[in-house]
């Protein structure tokens, strides 16, 4: 029977050119600033930590005793298919962000993303959208004056913020 020596190699190969490349992204921008951390700091020791757990998982998986492949390591065509379906509906997030504003393009992200995984009742799907849509603009922009992306449709939700604001 196989282990899962291979692709736990493999996961942190792919974990530690992450990290490289989020390390080369951070040395872009300003380390430390007159008023302290810049915004290269943390990105720039998150992937020093990244990087330190990708060889730690490596050595794991090389030197120590790993467990068999389950039999059903290999998921179905369904399970890519859902796999491929939620990487294009992140990359569709992340090209409509400003195009649609926060609130609509999340609107559409959440619930999609959430029935492709299936599994998840249909109250589940309202609340969460609502929740990470709504409540986390809010909190965003109003507690944390954190300003989010507005789209050119924001206008429908005057209601709300007048409530809100």
């Amino acid at each position: 029977m196989r282990t899962m020596k291979r692709p736990y190699q493999l996961s942190a190969l792919a974990l530690f050119l992450l990290s490289g490349l989020v390390a080369y992204e951070s040395h872009q921008l300003k380390y430390y600033t007159p008023l302290g951390p810049g915004p290269g700091f943390f990105p720039f020791w998150l992937s020093l930590c990244l990087a330190a757990l990708a060889v730690a998982m490596f050595y794991q998986a090389t030197f120590r005793k790993t467990a068999y492949r389950p039999a059903d390591f290999v998921d179905s065509r369904i399970g890519y298919l859902r796999a491929i379906a939620m990487c294009v509906a992140w990359i569709w997030a992340t090209l409509m962000l400003e195009r649609l504003g926060y609130r609509l393009t999340m609107l559409v992200f959440f619930p999609f993303l959430l029935l492709t995984l299936g599994r998840v009742k249909c109250y589940w799907v309202v609340l969460i959208t609502l929740l990470g849509a709504m409540v986390a603009y809010y909190l965003f922009s109003i507690v944390l004056s954190v300003p989010l992306p507005t789209g050119p449709f924001d206008g429908i939700f005057e209601t709300i913020d007048e409530f809100v604001y």
